[in-house]
């Protein structure tokens, strides 16, 4: 079929033909023909072929839609990942199952180095319940360890990982950050938000990070891996949602030395503005494959790590979570960013922080701001006033794909079922004619595009339990999201998205039509082949 399909050289015309090709520009077609990088034309392979006179023909057995574009991850964040230990529920089965990964790693590593594990669910790991220095210290008494959890906005350290950072019952909490104390006033390992930035995230520490960072050899070969994964997904095109400048140098150099297959669009993490400003850049500066989008922000911590900031607590407690950057703050980053007309994406996840985001969008466009398509990252609890307000100000929202599906067992119990109709909401927010994008969040939640499709449509549990049935979209709605919708997000609607012809040929082969399947099946479709601008870039065995 399509083994060992060489490169096309410059001024190569390229027949494509398919059993069907849904190019989301106009009706189903059987054939594209590609001129280099790009779609030429759309139609019957027979009439193209006599048109064109193509160089070469590519057959492919099964459906073929747009490259799937996540307009929300963390490559750079899962390339460093994959060089330490998956703590993911799929591998972490059980309480036992963790402590072993934890003691592999700290065997592999050597003596007396840092044993970093992620994706660390206490929902389904540990039973509900989060571990702490006294767990890490009985797992590996003698490494530093620091287990980070799924949403990416906690995790918790040993005994040896709280001395190398420095803490101790004394330490303050960081402005934009916590530790975690019992009820004796002792740390019990656990750090929100900017202590746990300190610690391991250089896009966002104060100063140099505790954990040493790796070499860039090291995350080259970790994105390497990270490429492959989110190919074999279907995935040609993604936003890096918070890089720091040894992000963008990992990207810069992988897109130097052709090893990025992905178009990647960065999000600068806001610590860094000064020099990007400094520099005169402005949103678009790149090119096809790698591409300045903005700058990125916070207000609030995790729908699913339960921190973010909410109007009403958390079921049960009286905890409405966790602001990280104060109302002064906030509104000198928007005014800023915004006033120099670079966009501005801010994650906003609780009703509460979406409002004091409007707040200052707002007060930014009052005193003269330039309207960009300036983004809403996560936008997860909303109501009416909400959209309204969104509506206004044209702002761009993303929203979770998968999380009702991958993190509905814990949904329910920090919000309720009647605030589960407000979240994630799909269905108001497009029906308000905003304009949405479909995100993963990855590591924070499954990547695979065709899990999101399924969640959005479904709007269930892993269990089955309703998350919010009033939010569920239609399978093309939901398609939408991760391509038209991902595309305009990004201000790239005039080279991805469609398969019309003058964009990009970036397109994925299904093993089975997206549209004639019970939503409940599009998860488990075979993704047969991905294509970037023409080139095979994954195919299955």
């Amino acid at each position: 079929m399509t083994a060992a399909v060489p490169a096309a050289e410059p001024g190569t015309w390229t027949l494509v033909v398919a059993d069907r090709i849904h190019t989301f520009a106009g009706p189903p077609v059987q054939a594209l023909v590609l001129l280099d990088d790009r779609v030429a034309a759309a139609g019957d392979p027979a009439e193209l072929r006599e048109r064109f006179r193509p160089d070469r023909t590519i057959e492919v057995d099964g459906v073929v839609v747009p490259g799937f574009n996540d307009a929300h991850a963390h490559p750079s964040m899962t390339a460093e990942n994959l060089l330490h230990v998956n703590c993911s529920p799929e591998i972490a089965t059980g309480e036992d199952v963790l402590v072993e990964l934890l003691r592999g790693e700290a065997a592999a590593v050597g003596e007396g180095r840092w044993v970093i594990g992620s994706r660390y669910d206490h929902t389904k790991t540990t039973g509900g319940r989060v571990v702490d220095r006294t767990f890490l210290d009985r797992a590996v008494p003698d490494h530093p360890v620091l287990l980070t959890h799924v949403a990416a906005h906690w995790g918790v350290l040993n005994s040896a990982g709280l001395a190398a950072a420095g803490l101790t019952r004394l330490s303050a909490d960081p402005p934009g950050g916590a530790l975690g104390r019992d009820g004796a006033g002792e740390l019990t390992g656990v750090v929100y938000e900017q202590a746990l930035f300190d610690i391991s995230y250089p896009s966002l520490a104060r100063g140099r990070t505790v954990v040493p960072a790796s070499t860039l050899d090291d995350r080259l070969r970790g994105l390497a891996r990270a490429q492959q994964m989110f190919h074999a997904a279907g995935i040609t095109s993604m936003v890096d949602a918070l890089c720091g400048p040894d992000d963008v140098a990992l990207l810069a150099e992988a897109a130097r030395t052709g090893q990025l297959t992905l178009r990647v669009s960065m999000l600068v993490a806001f610590p860094h503005y000064d020099r990007v400003a400094a520099l005169g850049l402005r949103s678009g500066f790149g090119d096809d494959r790698l591409r300045l989008l903005g700058v990125k922000g916070f207000v609030d911590g995790a729908c699913a790590g339960g921190n973010c900031l909410v109007d009403e607590p958390f079921e049960g407690t009286d905890d409405h979570g966790m602001q990280t950057m104060d109302d002064d703050d906030l509104r000198a980053l928007v005014a800023r960013v915004a006033g120099d007309g670079v966009v501005l994406a801010v994650h906003a996840n609780g009703d509460r922080a979406i409002r004091k985001l409007l707040d200052a969008h707002e007060a930014a466009r009052a005193q003269g701001a330039p309207p960009r398509r300036h983004r809403i990252e996560h936008c997860s609890l909303i109501d009416a006033d909400i959209v309204e307000r969104i509506r206004r100000l044209g702002l761009v929202v993303v929203p979770f794909g998968s999380y009702a599906r991958f993190h509905g067992d814990k949904l329910v119990g920090y919000y309720g079922q009647a605030r589960l109709e407000r979240l994630f909401a799909h269905r108001t927010l497009l029906d308000a004619g905003i304009a949405v994008a479909g995100s993963s969040d990855y590591p924070c939640g499954p990547y695979e595009p065709l899990a999101a499709i399924t969640s959005c449509a479904e709007r269930r549990a892993l269990d089955g339990t309703a998350i919010g049935l009033s939010q569920r979209i239609t399978v093309p709605e939901a398609l939408g999201l991760y391509t038209t919708g991902a595309a305009y997000a990004a201000g790239e609607e005039r080279s991805k998205g469609t398969l019309a012809p003058g964009l990009l040929a970036d397109f994925v082969e299904l093993g089975r039509d997206p549209f004639q399947v019970p939503p409940a099946e599009i998860v488990d479709i075979p993704v047969r082949s991905t294509w970037s601008g023409g080139r095979l870039v994954h195919e299955l065995p």
